[in-house]
């Protein structure tokens, strides 16, 4: 099977574009809602423009098979969207190769809606697990820019909303 596959998750995030890109853009930041807590992350490069590189390496806790993410900024439009290619490194038949990853951001009239999808994933990576992965990751980046004094937008007791 062709790896032609792709996977998308959203989630409005009760903030403005401008503080989610932040979060998404600043180091200190990344390593905290990259990766589930419990997971040791090693951002080792983060050259944040267009052609620049990133490599992120870290331990695997059983669920995640994939030991290194090494890749490339293709596209960076501030506080809309951001284009990646990215080399998962992976010991595991089926999950390594290449991903393009689009994090994008949309404003709404409850705070942005932030989507992520991820095209030609490798025919190795279940739909369901990536699926969770992702919504994971956007419920940690929101609910780390949610406390953050500037995001300046209530939010609801609604939880988690796809856009």
């Amino acid at each position: 099977m062709p790896a032609c596959n792709t996977h998308e998750a959203s989630r409005i995030v009760f903030a403005p574009e401008d503080t989610l890109y932040g979060a998404m853009t600043d180091l200190d930041r990344v390593r905290t809602w990259l990766l589930p807590e419990g997971e040791q992350i090693c951002i080792e490069t983060f050259d944040l423009r267009p052609g620049g590189r990133f490599r992120v390496s870290f331990g695997s806790s059983g669920e995640c098979p994939v030991q290194a993410i090494n890749g490339r900024f293709v596209d960076i439009v501030r506080d809309q969207q951001i284009v990646q290619i990215v080399e998962l490194d992976s010991p595991v038949r089926g999950f390594a190769g290449a991903i393009r990853i689009i994090w994008s951001l949309e404003d709404v009239p409850e705070g942005t809606c932030l989507r992520l999808v991820a095209r030609d994933t490798p025919p190795g990576l279940d739909a369901e697990w990536l699926t969770r992965q992702f919504e994971a990751t956007l419920d940690r980046l929101a609910l780390l820019v949610e406390r953050m004094p500037s995001a300046s937008i209530i939010y609801s007791e609604a939880g988690a909303q796809p856009c």
